[in-house]
């Protein structure tokens, strides 16, 4: 199981988000993704604490929050990202 996997509640959806994103050539949120200190699946909710202060902005970004959501409703069905 790789690092980025270990960070949250359900490794499986985490590892098919971050593939979505490779695939597509979405590097920079891949990047900032791989860095978050923990994420958490709850319904269709997914809740991410960012390991960074720059990366929090980055992902409270109008843009970059709805691009990540699309990516993650395609994936693992979720409506809504939340940054904590």
């Amino acid at each position: 199981m790789s690092s980025e996997s270990s960070k949250g509640n359900n490794p499986v959806l985490w590892e098919k988000l971050l593939n979505e994103l490779e695939d597509k050539l979405q590097l920079g949120l891949l990047d900032r993704l791989r860095r978050v200190a923990a994420y958490h699946f709850e319904g269709d909710i997914l809740i991410l604490e960012p390991g960074t202060d720059q990366d929090r902005e980055y992902f409270k970004g109008k843009a970059i929050n709805q691009t990540l959501r699309l990516f993650a409703e395609k994936v693992a069905k979720v409506e809504k990202v939340r940054i904590d």
